[in-house]
């Protein structure tokens, strides 16, 4: 859709972690990053396209598979931090947005777990804890889009969940070209179209 509006208009993906694509942004070096946006900077704008749930995933076959408890306004079981506190973990680099959250969840419940891998794949942390290596933090929608004959299990964490919105960011101040305003509309409306977030949603 993007390209039939504008077959002129080159689009260039860099891929790269959550710190180092923010101060690409501040260095006015990207047009706009998407971004699983948990503490917003003051320099930024930022656009919301979806809002996913952090879980914790196990694998299926794991002691602590059916531990969670069930609790209104969490749509998985809930399961305590503490539990796990001697459970091998599975993180992101704590320059990624679950990494980050990750360490501080461990602050938060006083636990220092080891960490055996990291990796900046969020497959990989899924496929590793889902072979019984450990516990790994991971957005729903890689859960979602796992391939199993069993689903591993899976649980929400904190009184109500945690929570990442999916944005695109941008310099305030800057000026967005026409195209750029417009891929962000498309974004926003191909999400709302494949039903990856409620209508309140967008809201942030």
């Amino acid at each position: 859709m993007f390209h039939e509006k504008y077959p002129g208009v080159k689009v260039n993906f860099l891929e790269e972690a959550y710190a180092i694509q923010e101060r690409l942004l501040l260095d006015d070096q990207l047009d706009f990053a998407v971004l699983n946006e948990v503490h917003p900077h003051p320099n930024l704008v930022y656009e919301v396209l979806a809002r996913e749930e952090i879980l914790l995933m196990l694998s299926p076959d794991h002691p602590l598979a059916f531990s969670g408890k069930e609790r209104e306004g969490c749509r998985y079981p809930q399961i305590d931090l503490k539990l796990l506190e001697s459970e091998p973990f599975i993180l992101h680099f704590p320059d990624q947005t679950t990494g980050r959250i990750a360490l501080e969840l461990f602050e938060k419940y006083g636990i220092e777990p080891p960490v055996p891998f990291h990796t900046r794949n969020s497959q990989a942390c899924a496929l590793l804890a889902y072979q019984g290596m450990g516990a790994c933090l991971i957005l729903e929608n890689y859960v979602k889009n796992m391939k199993s004959d069993r689903p591993p299990a899976c649980f929400s964490v904190g009184d109500k969940g945690i929570f990442s919105t999916l944005t695109i960011a941008y310099r305030k101040g800057a000026y967005l070209p026409s195209y750029a305003r417009d891929f962000i509309k498309i974004a926003q409306e191909s999400l709302y179209r494949n039903r990856f977030m409620k209508k309140d949603e967008y809201n942030p």
